[in-house]
């Protein structure tokens, strides 16, 4: 009911926004209107609503840890309250909880700590997450932490910071009983992963299983899963997304793989049924991606960022089980932009069993089915951002209404109701005018609020924009393009270098 509720609110509060002017050097769509920017959100990764206590709130974080906001008015989120781990030294050294989880139930953030939250010399850390008694260097360290926001306006820490031997992302399971923590790249004391090539195949932690159910006390399980992901090779488990049936699909290099964590299934490894558990989950489906255009962009090599398996039948395919389409983004930053990561959708109906993942090799590999692709630059090339690196990243769902923050791009929003037919139906980005006080758009991940569009953005902090008619009518939106227009005298030549000295993932190579 409190759902219910607090989605009511949502679509009344999406309804009544009002529009606002739009920043100097920005781009969008007339299907869009600009309601307004949050001040001093920047440094802002990832966001999400709940309700407490009657009160609309939105949990974010960022590398200044963790803020709450009041927004019973959507339009005009108000600061409740700050969190910064006393561990974490320096104002903005939180790092990086790149898709933070919270627990609804019991108003709990689960928050990972990336081991390069901090710009120590990894080399003088001894195995990260797995630190000796004389060695407690907190910028060493890798897991999550727990936050509580029972009271959002007062957020308190939950027992320790829990040390686990991965920390780019941690994912709740089974209703937050159990979280799953992957990522990032592989250090040298993990080797008995097996083989791999320093920013390359193999090179990245799998998932560590944490039993949460005392969140003052987690108990992380010893042995790693979602091995062998990249036709035969350990490699850089990424991020974890739930279904709407219970499956916990992982992203990483290498693909994407979905597991049972409940119920009797067989098990393609050995062939024999057995009982699927969060610590030791069944494989049922999911695998590689082919190149071409519907494709990835760098097939073999493709990093699949974070996905969605909707369930709700609402995103279809001529020839296509209803339920078997995956949506994905590919995370790379290939130069010039247009070679860059796409959003991809995949037909999983070849997958279902798990053997295809199962028996892939480099020299006999195992690929899933692409339907569509969309990529701003090459799709909607009229007026894409002057930038030579670009790249999709997290994306939100309403409905066939995919939201997605792209890495100097700003926002595309996608009807995904035909999966063979990717269509933009919205966008909106900035070309900046002023680094400070008007930067250009990195934007890092979304969230629906009814009509509302919250972007998150690094450099830029929270903006809020409407969709015209709704998420629930994205089929019938046009599909839109960039108008042709003279070249900004500001962007005259491609803008080099959106990883070097920003807060993006590849600027962090294996140390």
């Amino acid at each position: 009911m409190l759902v219910l509720a607090a989605l009511a609110g949502a679509l009344a509060s999406g309804a009544s926004a009002s529009a606002a002017t739009k920043p100097a050097g920005a781009v969008m769509s007339d299907s869009l209107a600009y309601v307004g920017r949050v001040p001093d959100s920047s440094h802002i990764v990832e966001g999400k609503f709940d309700t407490v206590m009657g009160r609309d709130v939105l949990v974010t974080t960022g590398t200044y840890g963790f803020r709450t906001y009041d927004v019973r008015d959507a339009s005009k989120p108000r600061l409740l309250d700050t969190y910064q781990p006393k561990e974490i030294l320096g104002e903005l050294g939180y790092w990086q909880d790149e898709d933070m989880e919270i627990d609804r139930r019991r108003k709990l953030i689960i928050g990972a700590l990336d081991p390069r939250h901090d710009d120590v010399d990894q080399a003088s850390c001894p195995g990260i997450g797995h630190l000796s008694a004389k060695n407690r260097n907190p910028k060493c360290r890798s897991g999550f932490y727990v936050i509580s926001y029972k009271d959002p306006r007062h957020l308190q820490q939950v027992g320790t910071f829990n040390e686990v031997p991965a920390g780019h992302t941690t994912s709740c399971i089974d209703g937050c009983k159990y979280v799953w923590t992957g990522g990032p790249a592989r250090r040298n004391d993990l080797a008995y992963l097996g083989p791999f090539t320093p920013g390359g195949r193999g090179d990245g932690r799998p998932i560590w299983v944490t039993d949460l159910r005392n969140p003052a006390k987690p108990k992380t399980f010893p042995n790693p899963i979602d091995l062998k992901r990249n036709d035969g090779a350990t490699d850089y488990s990424h991020d974890v997304n739930v279904d709407g049936q219970g499956f916990a699909w992982v992203s990483g290099r290498g693909g994407l793989l979905g597991y049972a964590t409940r119920g009797k299934w067989r098990d393609p490894k050995t062939d024999r049924v057995r009982r699927a558990h969060p610590w030791n989950p069944v494989l049922v489906a999911g695998g590689g991606l082919p190149g071409g255009p519907s494709g990835v962009g760098q097939p073999g090599t493709d990093f699949i960022h974070n996905a969605n398996r909707p369930t709700d039948g609402k995103v279809r395919a001529a020839g296509v089980r209803t339920g078997n389409i995956a949506l994905m983004t590919e995370e790379d930053f290939t130069t010039p932009c247009d070679q860059g990561g796409r959003i991809v959708a995949a037909d999983i109906t070849s997958s279902l069993g798990g053997e295809g993942a199962t028996n892939s090799t480099p020299e006999k590999p195992f690929r899933m089915t692409a339907l569509d692709s969309f990529h701003p630059a090459l799709d909607a090339p009229d007026d894409a951002a002057k930038i030579e690196e670009c790249s999709a990243h997290y994306f939100e769902m309403s409905g066939s209404a995919l939201a997605a923050a792209w890495y100097g791009q700003g926002l595309r929003v996608l009807d995904t109701s035909n999966a063979r037919n990717l269509r933009q139906v919205a966008y909106y980005y900035v070309t900046g005018t002023d680094p400070e006080t008007n930067p250009s758009s990195l934007s890092w991940d979304t969230a629906w609020r009814g009509n509302l569009v919250y972007l998150f953005d690094m450099d830029r902090g929270i903006e809020i924009l409407r969709l015209k008619g709704g998420p629930g009518h994205s089929a019938k939106l046009a599909t839109v393009r960039e108008p042709r227009r003279a070249p900004d005298r500001l962007a005259k030549v491609p803008v080099s270098g959106l990883t070097d000295g920003s807060l993006v993932c590849p600027l962090f190579a294996r140390q």
